[in-house]
């Protein structure tokens, strides 16, 4: 009996010893388990809010872009409502500019086709109801009118004096709208006479600004500048 109760009591401890350690191995496994989830879950939630905050910067630098290209837009819109408001600020032609005064002179005008710049021409008033834009006056020998293709181009000389307003210009003025020609010619002697043409129309640099469109010819200088039209304009380094 007593090796029974030996036995029995060998066996409880045991058992008791198994009901103990079963507890907390599960304890020390869920408290490991859980640490494991959480530091896993945390690095998770750490890459979600990375992602997040990349996502977000993203968004931000995008609106950013958008802001720019809004502000340069609406820069670009007031720059042209500025062109626009100076153009409609400045006459367009002689007819305009010298309307109020009557006099002949040096006015502003502007040429959409050639720039919303104004710049300055002489108008003369007294010559057939006035409205007249010199593109050309030669009073003297002061200024030497052999010149090459550049300043054929972009005009040369003074105002009211001896003058070339410059192809360019010749270009955008004539292609805006119709205009006539007027040439007048006169003698040391004071005598002078006139050609008039009803259409001139001079052609772009590409074409070689030629000599488009010649209306009707009439005056008593003589229709000496018919043999031209059609022809492309020159000068001694491009021929």
């Amino acid at each position: 009996h007593v090796a029974d109760i030996k036995m029995l009591r060998f066996i409880l401890f045991l058992l008791l010893h198994y009901l103990l350690w079963f507890p907390i191995k599960n304890v020390c496994g869920e408290v490991l388990t859980s640490t494991a989830i959480c530091d896993c879950n945390c690095d998770v939630q750490i890459d979600v809010v990375k992602t997040f905050i990349q996502k977000l910067e993203a968004v931000q630098k995008r609106e950013d872009d958008i802001l720019a290209q809004i502000t340069l837009s609406q820069a670009k819109l007031q720059s042209v409502d500025e062109q626009e408001s100076v153009r409609k600020s400045v006459p367009s032609s002689c007819f305009e500019a010298a309307a109020e005064s009557q006099k002949s002179g040096v006015y502003n005008i502007t040429l959409e086709k050639f720039s919303v710049t104004p710049f300055a021409v002489f108008c003369n008033e007294e010559v057939d109801n006035g409205g007249w834009l010199v593109i050309q006056r030669r009073v003297s020998d002061a200024v030497d009118f052999d010149r090459d293709w550049r300043e054929y181009k972009n005009g040369f000389g003074v105002l009211d004096e001896n003058y070339w307003i410059g192809l360019e210009k010749l270009h955008a003025l004539t292609s805006s709208c119709q205009h006539e020609l007027y040439i007048e010619l006169q003698r040391y002697s004071g005598e002078s006479y006139y050609a008039r043409y009803s259409e001139f129309v001079v052609g772009s640099e590409s074409e070689g600004y030629p000599l488009k469109v010649l209306g009707t010819y009439e005056g008593d200088a003589g229709d000496s500048l018919r043999i031209h039209e059609g022809m492309k304009f020159t000068t001694y380094d491009n021929d």
